[in-house]
């Protein structure tokens, strides 16, 4: 293996182990449509440009995301990723 092609294999090693959790928010009876309408107003609400993320990942502040979602009535929680 070339050292070019070990650099790119580590630094992706690296980037799919520094991946943010999976945070899953349920709530009895609540419909995809109202879910995603939810989350993007706390979106909006927790939205801080401070925040590093990767490409295509958003950029709020989690905890205040959380309180919102939870003021709404989900349970907020982490789904552990297989290694």
């Amino acid at each position: 293996m070339t050292r070019r092609a070990a650099a790119l294999v580590y630094t992706a090693s690296l980037v799919v182990g520094c991946a943010a959790p999976e945070w899953i928010y349920e709530k009895p009876g609540v419909l995809p449509a109202k879910l995603d309408h939810d989350m993007a107003i706390c979106r909006k609400e927790a939205a801080d440009p401070r925040v590093v993320a990767l490409p295509g990942s958003d950029r709020v502040d989690r905890t205040l995301f959380n309180r919102c979602m939870e003021r709404k009535g989900y349970t907020a929680r982490i789904v552990e990723k297989p290694r």
